[in-house]
This record gives structure tokens, C-alpha cells and sequence, in this order.
């Protein structure tokens, strides 16, 4: 497994008296306050989520980790495995009204489908009607997708329309293709915009908009569709934000201690979603794989919007 590691804070700690410890932070990182943990038990290098529009505290957290799909929740505790094969991605949809579905990529890339099949969330394999060539990853997108995904294959984008016949079929049919002029090697859709990490450079509408890690491989996002703070990272270095409209304003993020539950300065993977989880997190969430351990660390998103895009742009 690919370790991801941040360098560690070199935090000054003022003291005065009678007044508490202030932990102040490097110029270059922002602090984000963790919300909840998940003690998952398995250290995942992908992370999604099937939302349950109907009872979102049901709504399901994916997990891969070396090429085992499991399954837990936001108030869940250690994950389930999911009987998926030997996988290398996947992504979870929504189906309003309707049992959700991941559709997941074999390790040769082939295409396979699961679905809720009860109402305690346990997935079964669903077959799959398609004629497409194998691919190297989905993008994860800003909410879960209904009827499209976008997904990669070397320098290629493409388009891929989803339809289903009941709960028994899922039709996947190939629209359009994009080109990029470097290999792809993660990509996040925050509205009709994709933001795609290719050969350390940040491609977003197909346009080159700023350099990364070279070796960055997972990408997500928080906010405004046409530009939000990005989330990358990749091995040996630590995550970061930037805007896509500003890449010059970029961070490094920890994500500190909270009342009674520890965060983490290093991160095996990390995603977003602005889809309900329930409770605390009915607008959404960052879920970040601790380095360190087997848990899930946790934040609410709108906190961490809040707090990302008022670090970024003020520092």
C-alpha cells in the first residue's frame, strides 16, 4: 500500500497566565476540527458512498482496500466485507426512491454492478449490459450520480450513461470521449467540470490550470461547482487545498483533535460528498482514511467549507 505521509506541525504553543494553550499553526497549513470517527477496521485506498434519499442515516460508506470492497456507515463500526471479487474502483449511486447501486471496476477495468438488496444495506452482484473497453478509474463527483459517470482510460475522459431494467440489469452505454494530453491518473466532477490530476500537472475542463505532486493519485472537492477548494494527495507528500481558479493559493490540511476523539496529521485516502449521511452529517462530509490506523476520521462539510475556503484565499 501506497503510505501517504504530511510533514509534521511544528506548532509554537503560547501560554500566558491564566489563560489556555494556543496552538499556532504554520503559515502553509490548515487545521480543520475533527466531527466523529468510524473504528472501520481496514485501511482503504478508495473511498464512496451510496446515499439513501429516504432514510439517510442509512446511507452506506464504501470502502477499497486492497481490492476488497467493504461497507459501514457514518455511525457504524467496524466495516462488512462485500462479496464484490477483486476489485481496484469503485462508486456509488443514487437511485431515488429506489435500492442504491456501486458500479465497481474489475482489476483488468471490466465493469460490474452491485445493489442494495435489503433494507439492512448488504449489496449482491447485479448483472451488467455494455460493450465498453475496460477503463482505469471512475471520478468521484460532489454528490453521488444518477444516471452518468465519468470515467478514464490513459488520456481519455469518457462519458458513460447509466439506465437500469428493475433491480435485476444495469445498461451502461459509452456517450463521449475527451482527451487530455497527459495520462490521467485521478479525476474529480463537481458540477459539469471535471478536475483531473495527469503527470503532476491539475487539468480542469481540459484545461491546464496548475502543477501538482507528480505522484498524486486521489483528488475530491468542497463547494462552488466551477471552482472549488480541491483535495489532493499523493505519496510523500502531504494533502493539500487549492482553488481551481487559483492555484497559486494552495495548503497543507491537518485535521486536529476534537473534544474527545483524536484527528490525524496523516492520510491514506480522503473524499467528499455533499449527500446526506444523517445527523450531523445531513449536509454532507469529509471522509478521511487515517495513515495511522484502521478508523475513519470525519468532518462535517459545511465546517470544513467554511473553514478551507476562509484559510485559503485570507493566508
Amino acid at each position: 500500500m501506497k503510505q501517504i505521509f504530511c510533514i509534521p506541525l511544528a506548532a509554537l504553543i503560547l501560554t500566558a497566565c491564566g489563560s489556555k494553550d494556543v496552538e499556532v499553526l504554520p503559515a502553509d497549513t490548515v487545521a480543520l476540527r475533527i466531527t466523529s470517527e468510524v473504528p472501520a477496521g481496514v485501511k482503504a485506498q478508495r473511498i464512496s458512498v451510496i446515499p439513501n434519499d429516504v432514510a439517510p442515516w442509512l446511507s452506506q460508506i464504501l470502502l477499497l482496500a486492497d481490492g476488497q470492497l467493504y461497507r459501514t456507515t457514518a455511525n457504524g463500526g467496524k466495516a462488512q466485507a462485500v462479496n464484490g471479487g477483486t476489485l481496484k474502483d469503485m462508486i456509488g449511486l443514487m437511485r431515488e426512491g429506489a435500492a442504491g447501486t456501486v458500479l465497481t471496476l474489475t482489476s483488468e477495468g471490466k465493469l460490474t454492478a452491485m445493489i442494495e438488496k435489503d433494507d439492512e444495506g448488504r449489496l449482491a452482484r447485479m448483472n451488467v449490459s455494455s460493450k465498453a473497453d475496460s477503463y482505469g478509474g471512475f471520478c468521484q463527483t460532489d454528490a453521488a450520480p444518477s444516471d452518468t459517470v465519468t470515467a478514464y482510460s490513459s488520456k481519455s475522459l469518457i462519458t458513460l450513461q447509466i439506465s437500469y431494467e428493475g433491480n435485476e440489469l444495469m445498461t451502461v452505454e459509452e456517450m463521449d470521449r475527451a482527451s487530455l494530453p497527459k495520462a490521467i491518473t485521478a479525476c474529480f466532477v463537481s458540477g459539469d467540470t471535471v478536475h483531473a490530476l495527469a503527470a503532476g500537472q491539475l487539468f480542469s475542463g481540459g484545461n491546464a490550470t496548475g502543477s501538482v505532486d507528480a505522484t498524486a493519485e486521489i483528488i475530491s472537492g468542497i463547494g462552488n461547482a466551477q471552482a472549488p477548494t480541491l483535495l489532493y494527495m499523493g505519496e510523500g507528500t502531504s494533502l493539500f487545498t487549492l482553488r481551481a481558479a487559483k492555484t497559486d493559493l494552495r495548503r497543507k490540511v491537518v485535521i486536529q483533535d476534537g473534544l474527545s476523539v483524536m484527528g490525524t496529521e496523516n492520510f491514506a485516502s480522503i473524499f467528499t460528498t455533499s449527500d446526506s449521511l444523517g445527523g450531523t452529517f445531513s449536509q454532507g462530509a469529509v471522509i478521511a482514511q487515517d495513515e495511522n490506523s484502521d478508523r475513519l476520521v470525519l468532518v462535517s462539510l459545511p465546517f470544513a467549507d467554511q473553514t478551507l475556503s476562509k484559510q485559503t484565499i485570507n493566508r
